[in-house]
C-alpha cells in the first residue's frame, strides 16, 4: 500500500524562492516512487530537490532514486541551499 505523499514545512517557502528568483518549478512529491519533491528549471537547466525539513531524512526510496541521479538530484533543508543548488544564492 503507497503511503500518502507529505509535504515538508519548508517546501512551500523554497517554492515560492526559486520563482521569485527566476525558477520555473514543478511540484512532484505526488509522484511516489522515490521521485523528488520538486523539478527546477533554471536558465536551461533541470535540476531535481528533494525538500527535507531541519533534521529530516530520506526514505529508502528516495535514497536509491538520488544515488542513481545525483549529479542532476539535490537534498536541500532552506530556501538558502535551493538558491544555492541553482547558483543564486546571491538573490537572499
Amino acid at each position: 500500500m503507497r503511503r500518502i505523499a507529505k509535504v515538508d514545512g519548508n517546501q512551500a517557502e523554497i517554492i515560492d524562492a526559486l520563482r521569485k528568483a527566476g525558477a520555473h518549478v514543478w511540484d512532484c512529491h505526488r509522484y511516489g516512487g522515490g521521485f523528488p519533491d520538486l523539478l527546477v528549471m533554471y536558465r536551461g537547466t533541470a535540476l531535481l530537490m528533494e525538500v527535507k525539513s531541519k533534521g529530516g531524512r530520506m526514505t529508502e526510496e528516495e535514497q536509491v532514486f538520488h544515488n542513481e541521479y545525483q549529479d542532476i538530484a539535490v537534498v536541500v533543508y532552506s530556501v538558502e541551499e535551493a538558491l544555492e543548488a541553482i547558483g543564486r544564492l546571491w538573490y537572499v
